[in-house]
C-alpha cells in the first residue's frame, strides 16, 4: 500500500492555506473599498445637500431682506395727510409764483387822457383746451370767453371773487381782445389788451390804468374834464 510522503502533504496543506489567506484578503480589501466608497458618498452628498440648503436659506434671506427694504420704501413713500396737505399748498404756491414771474415791468405814458399809465411786461400766454382754428366767442360761460377771463385777471393780478368784467371788444381785429374791469369797489380801473397766440392761448399785451371806468353805464365824458379826474395821483 502506497502512503503520500508527508511533503507533500504539507505542500498541500501550504497551498490550500495560502488559496484561503489570499481570498480573504481579496474579500477584506472589498470590504475596505465598500466601504471607503460609502464614505465618500456620504461625505460629498451630505455636502452638496448642506450646499443645496445653506443656498436656499441664504435666497430665503435674501427676498426677505429685499420685502422689507421695498416695504420701507413703500412706508417711506406714503405721505400722512398733513405732509400731503404741506406737499399740494407748495405745489399750488409754486405755480402761483410762476404765475407772477412775468419779467421786468415797464410803465409809460398814454395820450388818452384817461389813462393814468400804460403797464407792460413780458407775460405769457395762459394757455388754452380750444383747437385751432381759433374763433372768438364772447358768449358767458364759453371756454373761449373763461379764458379771457383768465388772462385779465393774470395781468391785472385781480381775482376772481373780486373783479368786475364792464366790457370785452375785439374791435373788429381778429384774435384781439380789449376788456375793461374793475374791483368790486371800483377803486381800480384796468384796460387790457390781449392778443391770441396759436395753440397756446390768450397772452395779455399791456394794462392801462384808468382815472374813469368809461364803460360804466352812468359814465359822462365831462368827467374827465376835471384835471384831476376825481382821484389823486
Amino acid at each position: 500500500m502506497d502512503h503520500q510522503s508527508p511533503d507533500i502533504s504539507r505542500s498541500e496543506r501550504y497551498e490550500k492555506r495560502r488559496k484561503s489567506t489570499r481570498t480573504i484578503n481579496y474579500l477584506i480589501w472589498l470590504i475596505v473599498l465598500l466601504l471607503l466608497g460609502l464614505i465618500v458618498i456620504w461625505f460629498f452628498g451630505g455636502d452638496d445637500e448642506n450646499q443645496d440648503q445653506l443656498n436656499e436659506e441664504s435666497a430665503q434671506s435674501e427676498e426677505s431682506a429685499s420685502d422689507e427694504e421695498n416695504s420701507d420704501e413703500e412706508d417711506g413713500d406714503q405721505k400722512t395727510p398733513n405732509e400731503q396737505t404741506e406737499g399740494d399748498q407748495e405745489d399750488s404756491n409754486d405755480q402761483e409764483e410762476s404765475a407772477e414771474e412775468t419779467g421786468t415791468e415797464s410803465t409809460s405814458d398814454s395820450d388818452d387822457e384817461n389813462v393814468i399809465r400804460v403797464l407792460e411786461q413780458d407775460w405769457q400766454p395762459i394757455g388754452t383746451e380750444q383747437e385751432e382754428p381759433h374763433v372768438i366767442d364772447l358768449t358767458e360761460e364759453s371756454q373761449d370767453r373763461q379764458e379771457m377771463e383768465q388772462a385779465i385777471q393774470y395781468a391785472t393780478g385781480l381775482e376772481e371773487d373780486n373783479i368786475i368784467y364792464w366790457w370785452l371788444e375785439s374791435g373788429g381785429v381778429p384774435d384781439r381782445i380789449i376788456g375793461t374791469v374793475t374791483d368790486l369797489e371800483q377803486n381800480d380801473i384796468y384796460r387790457v389788451y390781449l392778443n391770441w397766440v396759436e395753440d397756446e392761448g390768450w397772452q395779455p399785451q399791456k394794462v392801462e390804468e384808468l382815472y374813469v371806468n368809461d364803460k360804466h353805464p352812468d359814465f359822462d365824458e365831462e368827467e374827465l374834464e376835471d384835471d384831476n379826474h376825481g382821484y389823486e395821483e
